[in-house]
């Protein structure tokens, strides 16, 4: 019996240190991530810190009226910023992960946010040619000569690429956070 034990104990402790360090990680490029290669696993409270989750809470809050968040609700202003100094802000970090997002409470008083991650100008690369195009368009991105996500540099390049490799609108992963009762905080 003592065995056993033992050996959840190293697994809790294993898994412990895998979500901690998971968690250095900012969630919107964990998804990014997974989404490129193909992974679909539903995103839940569970993806998230603490301080994430909390964050997230304040945030969809002030939205339960209106049903949904959507870009300027995160309250950060990150367009015209440096890319790193956007993924050291939590805020830009939920906007880029979620960005309009279902908020509701559930029949339990729980405040849940609800999503799909994807790409609303998906774009399918069938051919040489259309190779071709995504390649031209990912540089312009860069160069900021093309694309509606931001004004050029390594987001928008990175932007575009999710057009052409990412999830189309639909087809990626769920996204399903509960933060827990309205009346609580986390």
């Amino acid at each position: 019996m003592s065995d056993v034990k033992d050996i959840t104990l190293l697994d809790n402790e294993r898994e412990s240190g895998l979500l901690s360090l998971k968690n250095q990680i900012p969630p919107n490029i964990r998804m990014f991530v997974a989404d490129i290669f193909g992974m679909k696993d539903d995103f839940t409270e569970e993806n998230l810190s603490a301080q994430d989750q909390k964050l997230l809470k304040e945030i969809a809050m002030g939205q339960v009226d209106k049903g949904y968040l959507d870009y300027g609700d995160y309250g950060v202003a990150s367009i015209d910023r440096p890319l790193l100094r956007n993924l050291m802000d939590d805020r830009y970090n939920l906007k880029t992960l979620l960005g309009k997002a279902k908020v509701e409470v559930d029949k339990d008083g729980n405040l849940i946010v609800k999503d799909t991650f994807d790409f609303n100008d998906a774009k399918d690369i069938s051919n040489l040619e259309d190779l071709k195009d995504a390649l031209s368009d990912i540089y312009g991105a860069y160069k900021g000569e093309t694309g509606s996500a931001g004004v050029g540099g390594l987001y928008s390049a990175i932007r575009q690429i999710g057009k052409y490799i990412g999830s189309a609108p639909g087809e990626g992963a769920e996204v399903n956070i509960n933060l827990g009762s309205i009346d609580k905080d986390i």
